[in-house]
């Protein structure tokens, strides 16, 4: 038998280099029936470990499998 090494080399691997699974997904905008005329808020927010995405209603937008599943869970027709 060959003597193994016990040293292993390690790669730091940076965030911007890791690869993130991205889903598209649509929330409609609010209805404007509002008698006050005030304006409702056109985000969502979703909140996991501590960070905070906002999604915008009414446009396409990429996002994490996570943020997904939430958002999945409180709109089920995405």
């Amino acid at each position: 038998m060959a003597k193994r090494d016990e040293l292993a080399a390690v790669t730091q691997i940076k965030e911007s280099d890791s690869v993130v699974a991205k889903v598209q997904i649509f929330i409609p905008p609010h209805e404007d029936d509002n008698p006050n005329n005030v304006k409702v808020d056109q985000y969502e927010h979703v909140t996991i470990n501590g960070v905070t995405t906002l999604i915008k209603r009414g446009e396409y937008v990429d996002v994490p499998v996570p943020v997904y599943i939430q958002l999945k869970n409180k709109f089920p027709g995405i």
